[in-house]
């Protein structure tokens, strides 16, 4: 019988020092529970693994080590085997949402109890997505942010929550809130929103820990959507005031709705974020004219091996 493994898809920004360290210990950690590992650095080695993993039940799961957007880029590949994540990002939802540690022994232990819970995807434009797709000021503020990080040679620098102190500026002094027009399919029927700012949530993390759709489900084949009307700076502050207050949800002028299907369209180009990455824009429909931009969900795309103090859905063999 071929011994069973565990496919590791590293940040290769954080191949060398205390990342390198990190996977090294896992690999140890899994060794030491009879798994052995393979692991990924770079985009090609990545889809390389994830190929190798393809209908191969001795592959017990794939890890992602870094942020949420190393997971993203992982599950971009399209995998058929359970994911797991060793948190090393700068807010970590996806694996806070699971209650995953950053510890290698910890998430040695939790791929070995092989506990497993399946999950939905959002799709934008054959883009998936685990946690949110933000559009308007919020993708603004990421894009900027984004924009920051790059160095002169093109590698992407480390990043902190105060680096998004500047760009939140920049982007309440420069964003124009354009208007959203937003068609909205769900199990309430079809219907007609708009807007300056809206969410497309999976499940409901969002940075600093704001409750902006605390109600999302990962496992419920909808998503949730969220949607601000009103424009300019001084609303939108008023508008995280009341996320901050958990109030917003019941207030005029802010929408909550269960979707399956969110066609957006606007009369210039809007920014949008996938999972706390730049994720292009809503290109600018004149006269109503050209392709909206759209999101989908993906009912049960995805298996996670979750710690043992989350809900088991099933246990690896």
């Amino acid at each position: 019988m071929t011994k069973p493994w565990v496919g590791i898809v590293a940040n290769a920004n954080s191949g060398r020092g205390r990342g390198r360290e990190r996977v090294e210990r896992l690999v140890r950690e899994l060794s030491q529970r009879g798994l052995d590992a393979s692991v990924a650095w770079t985009p090609d080695e990545r889809a390389t693994l994830v190929e190798q993993s393809r209908g191969d039940e001795t592959c017990r799961c794939l890890v992602a080590v870094g942020g949420d957007g190393t997971l993203a880029a992982l599950i971009n590949e399209r995998p058929d085997r359970p994911v797991t994540v060793l948190p090393a990002g700068t807010e970590n939802l996806f694996a806070r949402h699971f209650g995953m540690k950053a510890s290698p022994r910890d998430v040695a232990e939790t791929v070995a109890s092989g506990r497993v819970a399946g999950i939905d995807l959002g799709l934008v434009s054959g883009r998936r997505f685990s946690l949110m797709a933000g559009i308007g000021f919020d993708a603004d503020v990421v894009t900027r942010h984004h924009a920051a990080r790059i160095g002169r040679a093109g590698a992407m620098r480390p990043t902190h929550r105060a680096a998004y102190v500047e760009p939140v500026l920049r982007a309440s002094l420069g964003y124009k809130f354009p208007s959203l027009t937003i068609q909205v399919e769900g199990p309430d029927g079809e219907e007609t929103l708009t807007g300056t700012t809206a969410f497309v949530f999976n499940l409901p993390r969002y940075a600093l820990g704001l409750p902006i759709a605390p109600t999302a489900l990962g496992d419920d084949g909808l998503l949730d959507l969220v949607v601000f009307r009103d424009p300019g700076p001084l609303r939108a502050l008023r508008y995280l005031w009341m996320v901050f207050r958990g109030i917003h949800l019941q207030r005029e002028g802010v929408w909550h709705r269960k979707v399956s299907h969110v066609s957006v369209t606007a009369d210039q180009a809007v920014p949008v974020q996938l999972d706390g990455d730049p994720g292009g824009v809503v290109l600018a429909s004149e006269g109503g004219q050209g392709a909206p931009w759209t999101a989908s969900v993906l009912p049960s795309a995805v298996g996670v091996v979750v710690p043992a103090r989350y809900a088991m859905v099933e246990v690896l063999a």
